[in-house]
């Protein structure tokens, strides 16, 4: 029995790869600005220091701000993308799906836990979606999170001059692998977003 008409998924699916576009074009936003380092201080150097990890949302300079906001933006409409995605499953009466519905949306937050889980609950999506519902994982969705995964790496080098005067800078290279993985990542969540979309449009309503 039907318990609801199930969401169409292309309208959404079309705003997570406009949002996803974005991120491209912020991510080469960021290289452009690496490229533009601040005139340095006067006087001696007083403190040198290195900053590396994963981070989401950084605000050394204008471009981590632009990508910031662009992250922001895919973060909203991809959750919301994929939450509708996975209620499908349930409007349908598929009781297959092992990932509830609020994994999609609180996956996300729980650290640690962020760095693994959204990556298996869009993996289950995408492979039952497909037309011939299989559980085997398309790479693009591994290519996808590995890909976002290295857009996330931080690295910022911090120096002080006797003037007072502090210049926090991300080498061009790190700048450069980043971005390069973070527009791989964009190319292949809108592959993967498409597809989704497309099957699960396909199917029946029950």
């Amino acid at each position: 029995m039907r318990v609801a008409i199930p969401h169409r998924l292309q309208a959404i699916g079309w705003l997570v790869v406009a949002a996803l576009a974005a991120v491209s074009l912020a991510h080469v936003f960021t290289v452009l600005r690496a490229y533009d380092t601040p005139e340095p201080g006067t006087g001696r150097i007083v403190q040198t220091t290195t900053s590396f990890g994963l981070s989401v949302f950084s605000s050394e300079n204008l471009g981590a701000v632009v990508l910031n906001s662009a992250r922001a933006l895919v973060l909203v409409v991809f959750v919301v993308w994929l939450y509708l995605a996975r209620d499908n499953f349930d409007r349908r009466c598929d009781n297959n799906v092992g990932w509830r519905k609020g994994w999609t949306i609180g996956a996300w937050f729980i650290p640690l836990a962020n760095l693994v889980i959204p990556y298996l609950v869009v993996r289950e999506i995408f492979a039952r979606s497909s037309p011939d519902r299989t559980w085997t994982p398309d790479r693009v969705v591994s290519a996808w999170w590995l890909a976002l995964i290295v857009s996330l790496f931080s690295y910022t080098e911090t120096t002080t001059w006797s003037d007072g005067t502090t210049q926090v800078v991300t080498p061009t290279a790190v700048a450069i692998v980043t971005a390069a993985a973070g527009i791989v990542s964009a190319i292949a969540g809108a592959v993967l977003v498409r597809r989704i979309s497309t099957w699960q449009d396909g199917l029946p309503a029950a």
